[in-house]
């Protein structure tokens, strides 16, 4: 029991640690290649992987299935990843100062880059979704681990938008952010994407949805 609670405990150091390190890697370089450390990466990748669900009903009505005992099959590399979380750390600014479209452009970008490269498999965009999600809330610090059945899991928790926290020049700063990523990145132009809904049955827990809603 008390080894268990020492791994919860350092679970969520490492959480603190990675958020205060995609904060860091944010600043004048969003989009650049350097920050992150590799094991920062890993460790959302593995938080990711433990609540990609097993099996998952696209918005067209295809169902994903993962077998979970196979992570290489439905995971991305971690130069991918890496850039996911990036783009996961511009999502989580948007939704936290509650600036839906941009953060639905956002997003929409990623998975419209990725589905254009036709590299992935269904189960690999699917990852990506749960990427993007997991990094929105180790960003907010919106993750909390339990004990169940001998086992730690992480759960995500409500995000709750702060405009406290969201003065006018953050706001700038998230808009032209994200605004540069579109542009770079085709700017705006439709195409479908695969699992492009936020994969909510991930997380037995409360969640917070990532697709930007407007209240």
């Amino acid at each position: 029991m008390k080894r268990r609670l020492v791994m919860a405990r350092s679970l969520m150091i490492g959480v603190c640690a990675i958020a205060c390190s995609l904060a860091a890697t944010a600043k004048g370089q969003t989009q650049s290649t350097g920050g992150l450390s590799d094991k920062s990466v890993g460790t959302i990748m593995h938080y990711a992987w433990q609540i990609l669900p097993a099996k998952f009903t696209a918005p067209n009505g295809k169902v994903i299935e993962v077998d979970k005992k196979k992570q290489d099959a439905a995971i991305v590399p971690i130069e991918t990843a890496r850039d996911v979380i990036r783009v996961g750390y511009n999502s989580a600014q948007a939704q936290v100062c509650e600036m839906w479209e941009q953060q639905a452009a956002n997003f929409d970008t990623l998975m419209r880059t990725e589905n254009a490269k036709k590299k992935w498999s269904d189960q690999q965009m699917l990852y990506i979704t749960t990427l993007h999600r997991m990094t929105i809330h180790a960003v907010a610090g919106k993750i909390r681990v339990v004990e169940e059945k001998g086992e730690l899991k992480v759960f995500l928790e409500p995000i709750d938008p702060s405009k406290e926290a969201c003065p006018d020049d953050k706001r700038k700063k998230v808009a032209e952010a994200i605004e540069t990523y579109v542009k770079a990145n085709g700017g705006g132009e439709q195409a479908p994407a695969k699992a492009v809904q936020q994969p909510t049955a991930a997380a037995p827990a409360t969640t917070s949805s990532t697709t930007p809603k407007k209240k």
